[in-house]
This record gives C-alpha cells, sequence and structure tokens, in this order.
C-alpha cells in the first residue's frame, strides 16, 4: 500500500512578520480614527473622557508617523537654500573680481598722477582756515557799504582777510579790533576785488558802485565777457583766495555789470578766510 503523502501546507496561510506588523499599524490607524469620529459625536461625559484618552494615545502616533514628511519639507528646504547661497558666492566672487581691477586702476593711476606732480615741482594747493563770526550790526549808508562782526583779534580775524559765507564771498576785514571787526562789501564804492571770468577767462577787478551792481573794470576792448558767467577770485594781489565765487555778470552795454551772489541784508554768519598768500 503506497505511502500517503502529507498534505502540502499552502505558503500563502502565513504571512511575515513585517507585513503583519504594517497591515496592523494601518488597522489600528484606521480604527483609531474611526473611533474618534464616532466619539466626536457623542456628549456623554463618559464618552468625553473616554474620547480624550484615546485622542492623547493616537496624537503621540500621529506625530511619530509625521515626521518622516516634515524631515523631507526640511530636506527639500536646506536644499533650496544651498542653491541659492552658490548662486550668492559666486556673484560675489565675480563681484569681487571686478573691484580687484578696479583697483588695480586707481593704484595705477595714483602712481602716475604722483609721478606727473613731481615731474612738473606742481606746488599742493593750500588748505585754509575759516573763523566763524555773527554779524551784529549793518553800517551801510547812501554810498558806504559795511558790516560789523563780533570777532577779531582775539579770535582769529586779522585785517584785509577775506569774508564770505556758503554762497560766495561778501566782502573783506578793514578794520580789526581785540573781539570786533569791521568788514568792507563788495557794493561799496571803496571795494576793489581782482576777480576773473570763469568761461573768458578775463582778468579784471570789481569795483563797487554804492549799490548792489558792482561792475568790471580794466577791461580790454577786445572783451568776450557773456551775460550768465560766473566771476570769482583771481588772486591777484595775495589778498584773496583764488577760486571764491562773487557774482554772475547780469549786463555787458556799456559797464558790465555783475550781481553779487550774496545779499548782505539776508546774512547772519560769515566766515573770515585765514590765507597767506
Amino acid at each position: 500500500m503506497a505511502a500517503r503523502r502529507p498534505k502540502s501546507v499552502s505558503t500563502r496561510a502565513f504571512l511575515p512578520s513585517k507585513q503583519w506588523t504594517g497591515r496592523a499599524g494601518v488597522f489600528f490607524m484606521i480604527c483609531a480614527s474611526l473611533a474618534l469620529f464616532a466619539m466626536n459625536k457623542a456628549e456623554n461625559p463618559a464618552i468625553i473622557k473616554l474620547r480624550t484618552s484615546v485622542a492623547d494615545a493616537v496624537v503621540p502616533v500621529l506625530g511619530v508617523l509625521a515626521s518622516p514628511v516634515e524631515a523631507v519639507r526640511s530636506a527639500e528646504a536646506w536644499v533650496a537654500e544651498m542653491a541659492t547661497l552658490r548662486e550668492e558666492n559666486i556673484r560675489l566672487k565675480n563681484e569681487n573680481i571686478q573691484l580687484a581691477k578696479w583697483q588695480a586702476v586707481a593704484r595705477e593711476m595714483e602712481t602716475e598722477n604722483t609721478a606727473l606732480r613731481n615731474m612738473l615741482h606742481v606746488v599742493p594747493q593750500q588748505k585754509y582756515s575759516y573763523i566763524t563770526a555773527r554779524v551784529v550790526t549793518d553800517l551801510s549808508g547812501p554810498f558806504a557799504h559795511a558790516a560789523l562782526l563780533n570777532g577779531g583779534n582775539a579770535q582769529g580775524i586779522r585785517q584785509d582777510q577775506a569774508v564770505m559765507t556758503a554762497d560766495g564771498l561778501i566782502g573783506r576785514v578793514v578794520e580789526a579790533g581785540e573781539r570786533s571787526a569791521r568788514v568792507l562789501l563788495l557794493t561799496d564804492i571803496n571795494s576793489r576785488v581782482p576777480v576773473m571770468t570763469e568761461v573768458s577767462r578775463e582778468k579784471s577787478i570789481l569795483v563797487g558802485a554804492g549799490h548792489d551792481m558792482p561792475s568790471l573794470s580794466y577791461l580790454g576792448a577786445a572783451s568776450q565777457i557773456a551775460v550768465g558767467e560766473r566771476v570769482v577770485t583771481s588772486g591777484d594781489g595775495g589778498i584773496f583766495p583764488p577760486g571764491i565765487p562773487v557774482g554772475v555778470v547780469v549786463s555787458v552795454d556799456g559797464a558790465v555789470k555783475v550781481k553779487p551772489l550774496v545779499n548782505p541784508s539776508k546774512v547772519t554768519f560769515v566766515s573770515a578766510i585765514d590765507y597767506t598768500f
């Protein structure tokens, strides 16, 4: 009699433990969700207490399950940030290269400028110092135009110093006491200032006329001065430093008239220039 073969046991009857664990987790989450949904509708105190207990038990599990998602989001943000930093780093490197080139150009120009100055024996422009004082009174009359300052020798103000504001020249010191000084304005009939026009580069003397429009004297017959030209100090004579704005040419018919840039009647503070020729 032939021996009976044992019945084969189907491999499908048993699943690997990992699959059972995964399915059990999913089943647990579904059951917990349904239980929370069902208990959410109940208002019984016992149900409310049970619902709270279930929520307390489920929330940590949901937090663990959500951790991989948050980790992925953080990783994506990190990758995006690293890409931005890389682009910024490349841009800064390019800017650094450009700045290095300009620095080299600047050094070359500085060296060349120094060499040219040494060759031409250029005298550096002198730096001036300024003494600021207040205009305490206007001494102007029908012909004499002057102002009195509340500073004198004690503050460093002395005779023949040029006096100006931020807008331009106003006059020169003609008398200086210990704590006061008298300024002769450009419009006084005794005022004489060596000047030069900026465009035509013609030198002349600005002469006060007793009113608000002094004129230019000692001009050549072929003068090319035009209306609108600015007039500045020429520096001739060694009293006024060169280049101080004085006024603007307003008329060339007959006498060349100049309108001063500074209106003395509206001035409160002035500066005397400590200038040595």
